[in-house]
């Protein structure tokens, strides 16, 4: 195992730990904790199967099985996940006009817990004018595998074996991640003053480093049980959201667009123009926001996802490792149901 392969996501925590030595020693600080829980529950299809390129897959509880893969477990899959942060809030190059009346350094440090994996993270943004965010952070984990060690139910860390599936292991590795990005905001309320006048915009682009312990360079990785297609390299993710904000229980609506492809050699290994499996593939997923408050130092948000997947064709759609698949083509499904409760403690 080799636990120190890259020094870049090292290198970030001792910069931010450095960083955050400094708050305790400046005026105004802002401390808070929050305690949250977020859960999604992913709607069954038959991966695209039987569907045409660009085309919508039906929601089906009818499996489609092959002695490769089944497409469609009949009924979805679900996650859920607890986190406890804790936020330390500087004042920063502080100014007397609108726009750097509320300049801030936040410091958060985050631990979080699922039925297959623990991690902890740390993120400093630096907030130097109203509609500008600058942050940076990085992330140390490690996972286990759920049910018995025979036939796992879930896994939660390890490389991607020809099955599909990791080997199951106990604390085979940890994984490490850093990122660095931006956030652009809009209110038209900083224009035009008043409760019912919140239009609100965001961008959020970000490139994020992804390191796993026991994995080469090119040699797939499965984390908190997804689809396995993780590489030891650099990723490139875009938030974007259109929203009103409203003096009510639902206090707001809108449409979030998220965006993650790959970059560097991972985008090349093996595009879909040349029959490959798509690692040039960009996944889109988006759909409608809805946040409520539901104290005053409690809310919850409820997404409802659609996301474009790559379309496999017949018959490596049926090929356990996807790395035998071809991409011939995108397709639409209804992703997931989610929802995040947040509480201040």
């Amino acid at each position: 195992m080799r636990l120190f392969a890259s020094p870049k996501p090292i290198l970030t925590a001792i910069y931010l730990l450095l960083i955050v030595s400094t708050a305790a020693l400046t005026e105004g600080v802002e401390r808070s904790t929050s305690f949250s829980i977020e859960g999604a529950y992913y709607i069954d299809d038959n991966k695209g199967y039987g569907v045409s390129d660009g085309g919508f897959a039906p929601i089906s509880y009818d499996p489609v099985e092959d002695p490769g893969r089944n497409l469609g477990s009949g009924w979805g899959s679900a996650e859920i996940q607890a986190l406890l942060t804790h936020r330390i809030r500087v004042p920063f190059l502080v100014g007397s006009g609108t726009l750097t009346s509320g300049n801030n350094v936040t410091f958060s440090f985050t631990g979080a817990l699922t039925p297959v994996s623990a991690r902890l993270e740390t993120r400093v943004n630096l907030t130097p004018i109203a509609f500008f965010d600058f942050f940076a952070g990085t992330m140390i984990g490690t996972g286990w595998y759920f049910g018995s060690k025979n036939d796992p139910l879930f896994y939660g860390i390890g490389n991607t074996g020809l099955s599909g599936d990791p080997d199951p292991k106990w604390f085979p590795g940890v994984i490490m991640q850093s990122w660095v990005g931006g956030t652009f905001q809009f209110d038209l309320a900083a224009l035009v003053p008043g409760d019912w006048t919140h239009m609100v915009t965001l961008a959020s682009p970000k490139i994020q480093y992804d390191w796993y312990s026991d994995a080469e360079k090119g040699q797939p990785w499965t984390w908190e049980a997804d689809n396995g297609e993780n590489f030891n390299g650099f990723m490139f993710y875009g938030t974007y959201f259109l929203g009103y904000q409203m003096p009510l229980a639902l206090n707001t609506v809108g449409v979030l667009v998220e965006t993650e492809q790959n970059l560097g050699y991972i985008k090349e290994l093996s595009p879909m123009d040349s029959n490959g499996w798509g690692s040039d593939h960009v996944l889109i997923t988006l759909g409608p926001v809805f946040n409520f408050t539901l104290l005053e130092s409690s809310s919850l948000a409820v997404l409802l996802q659609f996301r474009r997947e790559r379309l496999y064709g017949d018959p490596s759609i049926f090929e356990p490792y996807f790395e035998n698949r071809q991409a011939e083509g995108t397709y639409w499904d209804f992703y997931r149901i989610a929802f995040s409760y947040g509480l201040d403690l």
